[in-house]
């Protein structure tokens, strides 16, 4: 008997292959995508009669199969409202689609899901309806298990899931009424009006940093587990490096490379070592080489693919890469010989690349160097400190003077150069914050920044010349509108941001100097100088880094954590002649899947982890209600403003309703708020004193009213801009 849930499955598998494509498909090129040993298997043909029968596929001249043409048919991804409705968003970027409340009972958060145009409003806005779900990222749900003598629900954390998640007898799993758990979702409301799901897994409410980390990766459906034929594949992988047997490879193991990372690291993927070459400066930036483990299609490679990158949360890592990996085969851990992929630049004294080239070499690590040990070096080579060996100091000295000639040349060529305050967070042993300071930034972190950026740009430049499609990290410019609003802003400031359009990078950075001369708020002109710029992302043909000031750009650093840069390895070798990476190159248009796939999973990750620590910073500051704090104003809405405190680098919201007994009205041009009455504003970097009033850690929110009503005399006159008469 056929299974009715495998055919479902296959219904919406054909659907998307076949729409995916873009057009009609044959049955064997069908079958070849499904995975068919014959044309199509059994289940396939029914599932395909099935669809044929409901009108979605039609069958064509020459044993082809198509998409009825008159379905106005639509592939994309269900993005949810608050208020119950939401929006399908096409996958070929074209208009947003309005989905009703009651379309929205079929769909959960970013579902795919294949849709038709019903009918367009007096205004021209499509409204669609769900055809078809077609996979649904929500495997799992968080909740608040909820039990009662007529039914067990799961209240889902995630308030955009406005379903009630049904748990029925014998799938509670041993969970009570109250208790925070992990449902596995059996039944989706695409199949079915009753939603159901078994309790998986239930969570200690006293452990604030698991809930977090738990509920960001529900969420955002990061992929925590590995598949069982993996383990075959990691015993297959020789634990020993082997480097001597391999005639090719350039014995670096005498130079006294050095890891330097945070104190929390959890990878080591990258070295570094220079030496002085005449007048010219010869620095080898020696990075994991992760690709010759991991091949192509192999296992290992399709799930680092589909994870996309590491997340890194305050309790745990999700890697990309299995601990054999990512924690000792291709970690450069001190005294250990380990497989490198090297760029070694030629930097003049002017901090120029003169010269690059790329090999495969194997190194031992002399040292694995904190930011702080590094930094405590550099400021006093005399103190005390960890007892380095006198070739680590030299390798250090000579790091920070080919960092302090590359940073040079940099800033001269253009670029933003950001210097945002920076937070130190100290964590108890279960993940919860201890205790927030502000830090300066340290010097050893400006020196492997700089090291990182120069390799990035010699591997963004030999993939350009060398390969007509690749992986580029690219910056677009930002919106004209965009910046046309930042410049009025900066103006009220009096800081002039030069020219009409979207001036060069190089003077975003030269507004922010005269923003610091001025006494201006530079911290906050900051945040909205970036949020005025659009997102980096990857991309398949080379393009500028705006931000950075590169006219090519791209990953190379990080293959332990990032796909990207594991996929840039394999191109560089490839043209190289190296190895398995030498065959020939991916069919056209592959890359630029991987490139869009890649920028997906890396915001994914962030997002995840900034929620996360959005959560504890709202459990940090539930310990501190009806204290006070000093603040400056960091961000001014038509709903309130933001204060940032100066000891905790913690964001507040002062509700509008709680600034004091006046009107408050918002300046969208100027980001100010202005008093009805007595004319008082409330502008960026304004000085507030303010109390903790609430938190909400499960959102990320920090409620602070001011510790006294603002109002009463009009600022003084150092805002008002005075008209010249014409």
């Amino acid at each position: 008997m056929t299974d009715k849930k495998n055919i479902g499955a296959l219904r919406r598998q054909i659907l998307e292959v076949i729409l995916s494509k873009g057009r009609p498909m044959s049955m064997s090129e069908l079958g070849h995508s499904l995975g068919s040993s014959n044309d199509l298997a059994n289940e396939s043909h029914q599932a395909l009669s099935a669809l044929c029968k409901a009108g979605l596929l039609v069958r064509l001249r020459g044993e082809r199969i198509g998409a009825a043409k008159d379905m106005d048919l639509v592939l994309g991804r269900v993005e949810v409202h608050s208020n119950g409705f939401g929006f399908l968003l096409p996958d070929d970027g074209s208009e947003d689609l309005y989905l009703s409340p009651r379309q929205m009972r079929r769909a959960m958060p970013d579902d795919r899901v294949l849709g038709r145009v019903r009918r367009i409003d007096r205004q021209g806005r499509k409204e669609a309806a769900i055809v078809e779900v077609l996979n649904s990222v929500n495997r799992t749900v968080l909740g608040w298990f909820k039990a009662d003598s007529a039914v067990n629900v799961i209240h889902p954390q995630d308030k955009r899931i406005a379903h009630t998640i049904h748990v029925a007898p014998g799938d509670e799993s041993g969970a009570t009424h109250g208790q925070v758990v992990v449902g596995e979702i059996i039944v989706h409301p695409g199949d079915s009006t009753y939603v159901q799901a078994r309790v998986t897994e239930i969570l200690a409410q006293d452990k604030p940093a698991a809930l977090a980390t738990e509920s960001a990766i529900r969420r955002r459906q990061l992929p925590c587990e590995w598949p069982s034929t993996i383990a075959d594949e990691l015993e297959q992988i020789s634990r020993e490096p082997g480097c001597e047997k391999d005639l090719i490879c350039n014995d670096l193991t005498n130079k006294p490379f050095v890891t330097i990372d945070g104190a929390d690291a959890r990878d080591f993927d990258d070295a570094v070592h220079c030496v002085s070459d005449g007048d010219d400066f010869l620095l080898d930036v020696a990075i994991a080489d992760v690709s010759r483990f991991v091949t192509s299609d192999s296992v290992v490679d399709q799930v680092a693919r589909e994870r996309g990158n590491s997340a890194y949360f305050p309790d745990r890592v999700i890697p990309m890469l299995p601990e054999l990996l990512s924690n000792d085969l291709c970690s450069l851990r001190p005294g250990q010989t380990r497989w490198v992929f090297v760029c070694q630049i030629r930097v003049s004294s002017s901090g120029e690349i003169a010269d690059y080239k790329f090999f495969e070499g194997r190194i031992r690590s002399a040292a694995r160097l904190t930011y702080e040990d590094a930094s405590a070096f550099l400021c006093d080579p005399n103190g005390d400190r960890p007892r380095l060996s006198t070739v680590v100091q030299e390798n250090l000295k000579m790091l920070e003077k080919v960092a302090t000639a590359l940073g040079g040349h940099r800033r001269d060529r253009g670029g933003v150069e950001f210097e945002f305050p920076q937070a130190l967070i100290s964590y108890d042993p279960n993940g919860t914050i201890a205790s927030i300071e502000s830090t300066q930034r340290s010097a050893a972190t400006s020196l492997i920044e700089e090291c990182m950026l120069a390799a990035n740009v010699c591997a963004a430049r030999a993939l350009d010349s060398g390969l007509p499609e690749a992986i580029y990290r690219i910056h677009e410019i930002p919106d004209r509108d965009a910046v046309a609003d930042l410049r009025r802003v900066l103006g009220f400031f009096g800081v002039k941001l030069p020219g009409r359009g979207v001036p060069p990078a190089l003077e975003f950075s030269t507004a922010l100097a005269a923003a610091r001369e001025k006494g201006a708020p530079v911290a906050a002109l900051q945040m909205l100088m970036l949020r005025t710029m659009k997102q980096a992302r990857y991309a398949s043909c080379v393009q500028p880094h705006f931000a950075l000031g590169f006219d090519c750009y791209t990953h190379f650093t990080s293959p332990i954590r990032r796909y990207a840069d594991l996929v840039v390895h394999r191109l560089l070798k490839r043209i190289l002649g190296l190895g398995l990476s030498s065959q020939p190159q991916d069919s056209f248009g592959e890359l630029a899947q991987v490139a869009d796939h890649c920028s997906v999973t890396d915001r994914r990750a962030e997002e995840a982890s900034r929620e996360v620590t959005g959560w504890l910073k709202a459990e940090f500051m539930s310990r501190h209600i009806g204290e006070t704090f000093t603040g400056k104003v960091s961000g001014v809405t038509a709903f309130g403003v933001f204060v940032t405190l100066d000891l905790l680098q913690v964001d507040g919201l002062v509700h509008i309703s709680e600034l004091g007994n006046d009107y408050f009205h918002f300046d969208p041009s100027l980001m100010l708020l202005v008093a009805e009455h007595s004319g008082y504003r409330i502008s960026l970097g304004d000085v507030m004193t303010v109390r903790v009033t609430g938190a909400r850690p499960d959102e990320g929110k920090i409620d602070f009213v001011p510790f006294e009503p603002i109002g009463g005399e009009a600022k003084g006159q150092r805002k008002r801009r005075k008209t010249k008469k014409r």
